[in-house]
């Protein structure tokens, strides 16, 4: 059975020019860890290759 799961990330955000924190929520399944939705908009994000903060979140997908 999948469950959701809620985590945060902190980073510095070049968008904003500040530290940031986003919440992103995850179904966990057998198959492992899968990103449905992060409280920014870093997919029209022009930093978004480089942003700290977004490779911690999808890196969760990895694990």
């Amino acid at each position: 059975m999948d469950q959701t799961e809620e985590l945060f990330f902190t980073g510095y955000c070049k968008a904003h020019n500040m530290t940031q924190v986003i919440s992103c929520e995850y179904t966990v399944s057998e198959d492992g860890w899968s990103l449905d939705h992060i409280d920014c908009d870093f997919e029209r994000c022009v930093h978004s290759k480089s942003c700290d903060v977004v490779k911690k979140a999808l890196a969760k997908e990895d694990e």
